[in-house]
């Protein structure tokens, strides 16, 4: 009896319990993380993301575009969690290379230019080349097209080709790809810089040191003006980020072999 009495004494207690018990928690929300891409990858960063959407349609990740100084300020202030661009990271950072890119030099197509050296380049792009007369046999006078300052295809270029020297004054400024191939396709005499991964299939771009820009030629390094695509960030990324990243890497590692 004093057995059944401690069985009835026990029921009594969890039917208690389960009364006091707190309600069911809602699932949280999963936070939205961003990833900050930069004016010069902007398309290319959209069409890496399209092809993840594809295996992860739920994502969490949000999409932003910003000038490089402004990206760097969004991660430092934690409004972003990874910039991925052709910058350089600044000290103790984060750092993952995704891809090899090259600066490629485009012309307008009338013009008669295949091949320019590195000194020509810089010749042209300080300003103390003006004239297609020497180059093109035409009496033209040469428009440069440039990326905005801050720029890492404009940066990248100065220190590679220009021992970072000023850029000419009378250079106008194309603020994406897509501006600066407007600009070129404008201007009969104009001269553009812009990534190759941006170049789509009507530009062809010229020589550099007679090596033509392609995916062999910037992957094994025979093309003298290379960028890194990386993404970077003051800490590794974790959550969504850091598994899309990964599957990134896998997916262009494999699509280069």
């Amino acid at each position: 009896m004093r057995l059944r009495v401690n069985l009835i004494l026990l029921a009594v207690a969890a039917s208690y319990l389960g009364a006091c018990a707190p309600a069911a928690m809602p699932t949280p929300t999963p936070v939205v993380q961003q990833v900050i891409r930069t004016p010069a990858y902007e398309d290319l960063v959209k069409t890496w993301f399209d092809g993840y959407l594809q295996v992860s349609p739920d994502s969490f990740i949000s999409l932003v575009t910003q000038p490089p100084e402004t990206a760097l300020a969004s991660l430092e202030d934690g409004t972003g969690d990874v910039i991925i661009g052709g910058l350089t990271p600044p000290a103790d950072w984060f750092a993952t290379p995704l891809c090899e890119d090259g600066i490629v030099v485009v012309v307008h197509p009338d013009l008669r230019v295949r091949d320019l050296s590195i000194d020509e380049l810089a010749a042209i792009f300080t300003g103390r080349l003006s004239s297609w007369d020497s180059l093109a046999d035409v009496d033209l006078q040469i428009q440069p097209v440039i990326p905005p300052p801050g720029d890492e295809i404009r940066a990248a270029f100065q220190s590679t080709v220009m021992s970072r020297q000023r850029f000419t004054n009378n250079a106008l400024l194309g603020p994406t790809p897509v501006a600066v191939l407007q600009l070129v396709d404008e201007n009969e005499g104009a001269i553009g810089l812009l990534p190759f991964s941006a170049i789509g299939e009507k530009v062809r771009p010229i020589r550099v040191e007679g090596i033509l820009p392609g995916p062999t030629t910037i992957h094994d390094g025979r093309y003298p003006l290379p960028i890194s695509i990386l993404a970077i960030a003051p800490q590794e990324p974790s959550g969504e980020v850091r598994t899309w990243l990964a599957w990134l890497q896998s997916e262009l590692l494999e699509s280069s072999q």
